[in-house]
């Protein structure tokens, strides 16, 4: 899943489709088949029994490790690879800040452009990096453990 993440984001940079949402789809698709992979493997070999609280341990052991890789490697990109991409995005919100509040003063104006910088950092885009794969991955495993799962009779 990391890995899926770590492609995504260099098909994006290489052929500049940073912001198309095809991409978004067919990532959402192939996170979703990765997770029911490993939550099907994981009902396999616990003899085809599967509970939705299992499931979701699954589903986020999984999520922490790829977004853990996906993280570090969407901050190392962001940093070194395409800082380019941040520095447009900083220019686009400042030209919005300042075309749709001509009333703002110079501290105000201040006070954005440093709220901006924070939220458009590389450390902030891995980390909500990080923070999306583990809500999704909650979302995707609990609908898959209610959707797979099978208890065992004889714990209950």
């Amino acid at each position: 899943m990391g890995l899926l993440t770590v492609v995504g984001l260099v098909i994006q940079y290489v052929a500049s489709l940073e912001r198309n949402w095809a991409v978004s789809i067919i990532s959402l698709a192939l996170t979703i088949v990765i997770f029911y992979y490993g939550i099907k493997t994981y009902k396999t070999q616990n003899h085809n029994f599967l509970s939705i609280k299992e499931a979701i341990k699954v589903g986020l052991a999984m999520a922490v490790i790829g977004g853990v890789i996906a993280a570090a490697y969407a901050f190392v990109h962001y940093l070194y690879v395409q800082p380019e991409f941040v520095e447009g995005i900083r220019e686009k919100a400042y030209q919005d800040m300042t075309a749709g509040t001509q009333n703002m003063s110079g501290e105000q104006l201040d006070t954005a452009t440093t709220m901006m910088n924070i939220f458009t950092s590389p450390f902030f885009l891995a980390t909500m990096i990080l923070i999306s794969q583990l809500f999704f991955g909650l979302i995707i495993s609990l609908i898959m453990g209610a959707v797979m799962k099978k208890e065992d009779p004889s714990l209950a």
